[in-house]
């Protein structure tokens, strides 16, 4: 399998086993190689791989007010065609540069702690349960038990396990295996239009604060069309 990866990224094999066999670190050039043949973004596979994202794929954590997740809380009150609507908006809007360096990461190294640095990597903060309960019926808890994932002080069950992965727009069996969590919680109450709003989370993940508070308005107005 590890050589049908090799061939599938166009790297040779015993640069791959460098890293698979032996746990040598990873050069960014092999990461984005790898992504496209785990049909992994890049920007998440620099993430799982515990490497920092280039700038020329990091979101734009942190924006204030605004983040990716107030879009959202307009998209999990929408059906599959209003969120690629508002995925069209979003993909017309010119890429503006980042406003500085992101925070000093004080996570954990736990799994729970990745799922969350996932979610930075689409610009949505921690306070999150509402969506995640919403898109991939996640716990009902506050929002801020699910940024004490961050820190080890409460426990990832399978529910969060699949509940993030839907968020993230992965298949939960494949965050099952990343994160040692599981099994799948197969009778999960997912969100009907979860692939779109996860679709939707990915392009809006580097808008500027100015550039989310113009899509939430319009995320009004395709609501009540």
């Amino acid at each position: 399998m590890r050589t049908l990866l090799a061939w599938d990224a166009g790297v040779p094999d015993e640069e791959l086993a460098a890293v698979v066999v032996d746990g040598a670190v990873p050069s960014p050039a092999l990461v984005r190689k790898l992504a496209p043949a785990l049909d992994i973004h890049a920007a998440d596979l620099f993430v799982i791989a515990g490497l920092p994202v280039p700038d020329d794929l990091a979101s734009a954590w942190p924006t204030a007010p605004w983040d990716v997740g107030s879009i959202l809380r307009h998209a999990i009150s929408m059906n599959a065609g209003q969120c690629r609507q508002l995925e069209t908006l979003v993909r017309s809007l010119p890429e503006q540069p980042r406003s500085g360096p992101a925070p000093t990461d004080d996570y954990l190294d736990t799994p729970g702690a990745l799922l969350l640095r996932l979610l930075r990597n689409r610009n949505i903060r921690p306070g999150n349960a509402d969506i995640l309960a919403a898109v991939g019926d996640g716990p009902y808890v506050p929002s801020f038990t699910v940024a004490e994932l961050g820190h080890g002080r409460v426990v990832i069950t399978p529910q969060y396990v699949t509940a993030f992965a839907h968020m993230l727009g992965y298949q939960p069996s494949d965050v099952v295996a990343l994160t040692g969590v599981g099994p799948v919680v197969e009778d999960a109450r997912v969100h009907p239009a979860s692939k779109e709003i996860a679709a939707l989370a990915w392009q809006a993940r580097r808008l500027s604060n100015e550039q989310l508070s113009e899509v939430m308005a319009a995320a009004g107005s395709i609501r009540r069309a």
